[in-house]
């Protein structure tokens, strides 16, 4: 009985063949070849099953009965059902592969800000996505909130300083009024006292006038009674007009040096007024001395206030922007100066990730902005991705003759900065033969070989040489060792060996 269709075309017995082949030839110290990872590896494996298999059932068969009669020559029978595909044409993607390094687009370095203070708390850990804003760690704040606390009060007590100042002022400025208009009326003193000096003055006049006319009518009188012209009582009552008039006079001589001296007062009274406004106003300005000292005083409380105040909201240390933790070197207990350039923390900005590669100078022109890329790792194979190519570097390194392409990568758990990876950049599309993947089978010297079925349906093993792997995976490009049309076994491939007649089924 001919062996079936080999049931190990499940995805779960094709990576356990994919594994097992790999380990071998890792045990031999070869690497796995790039086309035999990924969607490729599964096919490989399905075929190294197919193959094992079919050498098992061979020798199987080929052992000879020891009890058996010789037969006669019979037509040679099918050996194997299997299924085939013709080689097709289709649009392939070319793809230039290379390796690079993860990086940050943006690495934002999280200092410590605040000097020679202790860590008391650490709130996140390696690979948190933190929100801009976000504590990520507290530093002891005890001291500095002491400081704050004196800075206030500093500035409270300069408030109130000012206030008195201020008050000071107030009444030192009424003083210098209160000065000034004495010293008006200490002036307005004097001008009265010159007035009555001057009328005093016009009386004396007037007193000498009257005297030298009292004189006068009192020697005719004296006379005409001598004469007896008149009685001398008339001459007596001019000579009482002569005593009074030298009366009058007297009277206006001392009020004139009154006057004058009434002058000389108003004149201290003026200096005296003058003396006062300027002490009045050396005292307001002392008063507006002392408010800007008080002002100065506040100012400064106020700037160690708000510096005080400052120190204490650094003691949290906080994320500037989103973004995932790549690294915590911060740990509770530990004190550092703020000049350290170690950081606590390290955030890639967004969390936004590109890989970094470098191809030959005479590669680049295959190369768009804009380009896929397949993203893989051989040494996780959850990492299968697709990125963009975001930039290609203006210069190329004049000792390696290489160029960088940083290509956008998307979002991933599974990608850290540092990391090593395998690109496939899309360079162009072309007409290719393609075969279904599960039609090729691995060598162990890393070659690749399908079974090729002619007319007679007889097959025959050809190396073939692997392109890219298209339909998402599902199908190679075959650069050489098949035409257009050729027919390959897909299903069964496991279980024939070169030579063999084969049953064809659709």
């Amino acid at each position: 009985m001919n062996p079936k269709v080999s049931p190990k075309s499940d995805s779960d017995s094709v990576f356990d063949d994919r594994k097992a082949l790999e380990a071998r030839l890792k045990v031999r110290g070869a690497e796995v070849p790039r086309w035999r990872q990924g969607w490729r590896g599964i096919a490989i494996g399905a075929g190294v099953g197919f193959l094992v298999a079919g050498i098992a059932g061979n020798m199987l068969r080929s052992q000879p009965a020891s009890d058996a009669p010789p037969e006669a020559a019979a037509p040679v029978q099918p050996s194997q059902t299997v299924t085939v595909a013709e080689v097709d044409r289709e649009r392939v993607t070319e793809y230039l592969e290379a390796t690079g390094t993860v990086a940050a687009f943006d690495l934002l370095p999280i200092l410590q800000q605040a000097s020679g203070l202790q860590i008391v708390d650490v709130l996140v850990d390696e690979g948190d996505y933190v929100e801009a804003g976000q504590v990520l760690a507290q530093l002891d704040r005890v001291t500095l909130e002491a400081q704050l606390d004196r800075a206030r009060a500093e500035t409270q007590s300069s408030n109130s300083a000012i206030d008195r100042a201020e008050a000071d002022a107030r009444q030192a400025r009424a003083g210098v009024a209160q000065a000034q208009a004495d010293l008006a009326r200490a002036r307005t003193g004097v001008t009265q006292a010159e007035a009555n000096a001057d009328r005093a003055r016009a009386s004396i006049s007037q007193a000498e006038a009257r005297l030298e006319q009292a004189e006068r009518e009192y020697e005719r009188f004296r006379a005409l009674a001598e004469d007896g012209a008149i009685s001398q009582q008339e001459a007596d009552f001019r000579f009482t007009d002569l005593l009074t008039a030298r009366e009058d006079l007297n009277k206006a001589i001392e009020d004139a040096q009154v006057a004058d001296a009434n002058i000389v007062a108003a004149q201290a009274d003026v200096v005296s007024a003058q003396a006062r406004v300027a002490s009045s106003q050396a005292t307001a300005q002392a008063a507006v001395t002392n408010i800007d000292s008080a002002i100065a005083a506040r100012n400064g409380a106020s700037a160690n206030a708000r510096q005080a105040a400052v120190q204490v909201d650094r003691t949290a240390v906080v994320a500037p922007r989103a973004g995932t933790i790549v690294s915590r070197s911060a740990r509770v207990g530990d004190v550092r100066s703020s000049a350290s350039s170690t950081p606590l923390f390290e955030i890639v900005a967004d969390g936004r990730l590109e890989l970094r590669v470098r191809v030959p100078e005479t590669q680049i022109e295959e190369i768009a902005v804009g380009s896929t890329v397949n993203i893989s790792s051989a040494a996780d194979s959850r990492i299968d991705l697709r990125g963009t190519v975001r930039q290609i570097s203006p210069s190329v390194d004049d000792t390696t003759r290489e160029a960088t392409i940083d290509i956008d990568l998307p979002p991933s758990q599974y990608l850290r900065p540092g990391m090593f990876l395998d690109a496939e950049i899309a360079i162009g599309v072309q007409q290719g033969l393609t075969i279904p993947a599960k039609a090729v089978l691995p060598q162990p010297d890393g070659s690749a070989s399908v079974y090729v079925v002619n007319a007679d349906n007889v097959a025959s093993t050809v190396t073939v040489e692997l392109g890219a792997l298209t339909g998402n995976g599902q199908r190679f490009q075959i650069l050489s060792g098949l035409d257009l049309g050729d027919r390959v076994i897909v299903e069964g491939a496991g279980y024939v060996k070169n030579g063999d007649t084969v049953r064809v089924v659709e």
